[in-house]
């Protein structure tokens, strides 16, 4: 006689080994008990006892029905169940029509095949395995297989009831061994009874039972903090955290409740079912006895770890803006919990900016760029108040790395906030902006000519992100309130503490006199209302292990598509495939660039996608590194959304991000390159990294496919899917093969733009003919005219020299790359360092304005500094083209 082990039918059936013991308890079955084993084992005949049953459960015939029918003679019973849920489904909705011919069906195989006996109810699940993969429903053609059916039982069941509790950190011990891991539950309980351990009761909250990745079934009981545990049990401390709550009877389907539960977050906007980064809950779904109010029927609490689901990225249209309110009603609204003073001593400068503090118990801080920062080394959460006491030094202000010369801005995580925003060598263009990223959901914000302060002199700034209000008052004055923001309708205790820091751009300086950091009171949220959660569609989530900044703009990583080459190749474990190995492959960081028609890009990479069906360069650039690639555009990911979403999907779960160049509707207003990292409620919405973020943000299909990309743009727009590595390439070879052809590269000229020494004389002969003549202030846009340019060639004159000296390390045959070294260094003093005959010294570079461009005398200089550039470069290819020569 053959048996079978407990654990291997619970797999076999998908069916809890709970049930199956509820099962023998009332009993329906029976197992059998071997002898040195600890595990319940059962013969055929029970086995096909237990598949008659879920049969019927299926088919909702109720466990009072169902020991009727075993303990009837004939088949009495068994017609009376079938009559009675027949009768009792007619009155419902399709699903239950279609279940009801199912039921019929099983009548009429009785019938035909002569059942009379309750002994030849097997019959009934032969029949079921045999007849219905061919069954069809002749009314709708609908094929009914044992799958319809189990989709039917779970269309027509009540919806569940849910609650959200809070369960407390705890001491527990588990069933689970210290020294395998393996649970023993029956050992277990045995030690719980000699120690006096005091058991949880039903409800009580203190014992429960859960299921490992592997199937094991382990017990959890609370246990006092000062035990002793000189078992060979597992204690830890159980965090405990949010858990959505349903009660449901062990001898209903415990698996199909499971799934629900799962099923009914999937949209909905308050909570979501809390997943490791790995896919895998946060903690096993945990069950408890409970007291049932049908003393025949056991029953549980089932807990599935949930947590608050943050709002939607979307323009919140409901913020209202609050008028003549003084500091004091706001101070008074959003009270201080508790006020940080940041001695300016204990500061601590983030990437090297200028900052000391004075004799006068002052901080001189110069940033140069965004990424040089000062952390106060204090976390708060939401909601929190900045207070600092600042001044401005106006004639320090150069406008040579940035155009924010002025703000003063702090972060909270991932989101700024800033005063005397978006200014302008060009006065006329400044905007004086409030400019800050919504709490919570992220989307920036300006208001301009709001955040004017007074130079020279010392300012006082109190940034307030209250629970009530959301304000900024400067020297005093309250230049913007709203109310009705979203983050103020969240738990915003649950928030996670995020540090402050202080931040600037430009190289003027600043002086901070004080520096408060202060976290505010807020009342606790109950947003646990029973029933709520009522959803019913499947949602799966994952999220790579990897997880990082894209880029470093403060290293003069500034062409994005390489960072997320390198971030891919690192996830496929290629570390020698930096970004600066990138950034020299593509030529990005070799090639000066210039469009003679339209904005088309940062660098040689965007260059080259601007133009309609040349995708392929991005697939040669995997190619030469020996990986498989495809570049799927915008049009080819609209007509088919659905089969390029899974397709990511499938890459995500393999640990392989997917890199983007299309945003759609983007709700955060950020634009560039970037890599997709996760998707949550199954690809509904997508996970991505870009730029210098620290941790994703996400976009919800619906609006990355919303809108078309812009006129120009349907070549480079796509996504990038970086397939199987097709053969193995010496890294000495891939650096040899970008130098031998770069001369080529710098000598790239089509219909719409230009590369290398021609570029620089297009742009010169553009202004020196006056492009810009009969432009407007007003229409005068620095960036895609200028400045894009002027980064272009800071960036390659400054960061090729890495590129260059692996190519030299591995390749010291071509000696001609210390020439090319040399001249690039040059263009970087041409640039910024020639002692005032550079770029920037003559008022050509980032601090470019439109009366420099029109005024002839002016632009002269800018002219023919930049053929200056154009000279070099033509130099540089011929160092090149001698080179290659001696190296053949």
């Amino acid at each position: 006689m053959e048996l079978v082990k407990i654990t291997e039918l619970t797999n076999q059936l998908d069916i809890s080994s709970r049930t199956l013991r509820y099962y023998e308890q009332i009993g329906l079955i029976q197992s059998e008990r071997l002898q040195f084993e600890k595990y319940r084992f059962y013969d055929a005949y029970n086995i096909e006892r237990i598949k008659q049953i879920l049969i019927l459960r299926k088919m909702q015939i109720s466990i009072k029905e169902i020991i009727k029918i075993y303990e009837s003679k004939d088949m009495t019973a068994l017609v009376n169940s079938f009559v009675a849920r027949i009768e009792a489904i007619e009155n419902e909705i399709e699903a239950l029509s279609e279940l009801k011919q199912v039921i019929h069906r099983f009548m009429d195989a009785m019938l035909e095949n002569g059942i009379k006996h309750i002994s030849a109810l097997p019959l009934l699940y032969e029949t079921m395995e045999k007849q219905m993969e061919s069954i069809k429903d002749e009314d709708n053609s609908k094929e009914i297989s044992y799958e319809r059916l189990l989709a039917l039982t779970e269309q027509v069941s009540a919806p569940i009831d849910l609650n959200i509790v809070d369960l407390p950190p705890m001491r527990v011990i588990t069933s689970q061994l210290k020294d395998t891991l393996e649970s023993e539950v029956e050992g277990f309980w045995e030690y719980l009874l000699t120690r006096k351990i005091l058991i949880g009761t039903p409800g009580s909250r203190c014992l429960f039972e859960y299921q490992t990745e592997n199937g094991s079934h382990v017990m959890m009981q609370r246990v006092d903090y000062d035990l002793v545990n000189e078992s060979p049990y597992v204690d830890y401390e159980f965090v405990g955290g949010l858990f959505a709550v349903g009660s449901v009877y062990v001898d209903d389907d415990l698996a199909l409740f499971h799934n629900k539960m799962i099923q009914s977050f999937d949209d909905n906007s308050n909570y979501e079912v809390d997943y490791r980064q790995d896919g895998l809950l946060r903690h096993e779904t945990l069950a408890e006895s409970v007291i049932s109010i049908d003393s025949q029927r056991e029953k549980l609490n089932i807990y599935v770890p949930v947590k608050r689901r943050l709002p939607r990225a979307k323009h919140d249209d409901g913020i209202k803006q609050i008028f003549h309110i003084e500091p004091s009603e706001i101070e008074k609204a959003n009270p201080i919990l508790k006020e940080y003073k940041i001695p300016l001593t204990e500061i601590t400068p983030i990437y090297h900016p200028d900052y000391k503090v004075l004799e006068t118990n002052e901080a001189e801080f110069v940033c140069w760029i965004t990424a040089r920062r000062l952390s106060t080394n204090v976390s708060v959460r939401l909601p929190f108040r900045v207070d600092i006491e600042f001044k401005v030094d106006k004639e320090s202000e150069r406008f040579g790395y940035g155009s924010d010369e002025g703000s003063i801005r702090f972060y909270h995580g991932n989101h700024m906030y800033g005063i005397n925003m978006e200014n302008k060598a060009d006065a006329r263009l400044s905007k004086e902006a409030i400019c800050f990223d919504q709490p919570l959901l992220g989307n920036h914000v300006m208001y301009p000519y709001l955040g004017k302060i007074n130079y020279n002199e010392y300012n006082t700034l109190s940034w307030i992100v209250g629970e009530k209000h959301f304000a900024i008052i400067i020297n005093e004055e309250v230049r913007y309130c709203g109310v009705n923001f979203s983050y103020m309708n969240a738990d915003l205790y649950l928030q996670k503490p995020e540090t402050i820091v202080i931040g600037s751009d430009g190289q003027g300086k600043k002086y901070f006199r004080s520096i408060k950091v202060s976290q505010l009171k807020t009342t606790p949220k109950r947003i646990i209302k029973r029933g709520e959660l009522t959803m019913a569609t499947k949602q799966s989530n994952n999220l790579l292990p990897v997880i990082h900044r894209v880029i470093t703009p403060h290293y003069g990583e500034n062409y994005w598509f390489n960072g997320c080459a390198k971030y891919v190749m690192e996830c496929l474990g290629e570390t020698d495939y930096d970004y600066h190995f990138f950034a020299g492959l593509t030529g990005d960081s070799f090639a000066q660039v210039y469009s003679y028609d339209h904005f088309r890009g940062d660098g040689a990479t965007d260059y080259f996608l601007s133009e309609r069906n040349d995708t392929n360069f991005i697939e040669e650039i995997f190619a030469m590194c020996g990986y498989a690639s495809t570049f799927v555009t915008w049009n080819q990911l609209h007509n088919n959304k659905e089969m390029y979403l899974q397709t990511l999907i499938a890459y995500i779960d393999k640990k392989i991000p997917v890199i983007f160049n299309y945003w759609g509707n983007n709700p955060r207003d950020k634009w560039g390159w970037g890599v997709f990292v996760g998707y949550k409620d199954y690809g509904k919405t997508l996970l991505y990294m870009t730029s210098d973020i620290e941790k994703p943000e996400e976009i919800e299909c619906d609006d990355l496919f919303a809108n078309a990309p812009m006129p120009g743009q349907e070549a480079c727009n796509g996504w990038i899917f970086v397939g199987e590595k097709r053969k193995s390439i010496e890294l000495s070879e891939i650096y040899r093969k970008r130098i031998l052809t770069l001369s080529n590269l710098l000598k790239i000229k089509t219909r719409g733009y230009c590369f290398g020494a021609e570029a620089f004389n297009a742009w010169a002969a553009d202004i020196e003919q006056g492009k810009y003549d009969h432009v407007k202030p007003e229409e005068f846009d620095d960036w895609p005219m200028h400045t894009i340019y002027v980064c272009n060639l800071a960036t390659n004159s400054s960061c090729c020299h890495e590129f260059l000296e692996r190519a030299r390390k591995l390749n010291p045959d071509l000696e001609f790359i210390n020439d090319i070294h040399e001249l690039y260094d040059r263009m970087r003093h041409m640039w910024n360092e020639e002692n005032g005959k550079d770029l920037e010294a003559i008022g050509g570079g980032f601090n470019i304005t439109l009366e420099a461009l029109q005024n002839k005398k002016k632009r002269s200089r800018i002219v023919e500094k930049l053929r200056e550039f154009a000279r070099t470069t033509d130099r540089i290819v011929e160092i090149l083209e001698e080179g290659i020569k001696e190296s053949n």
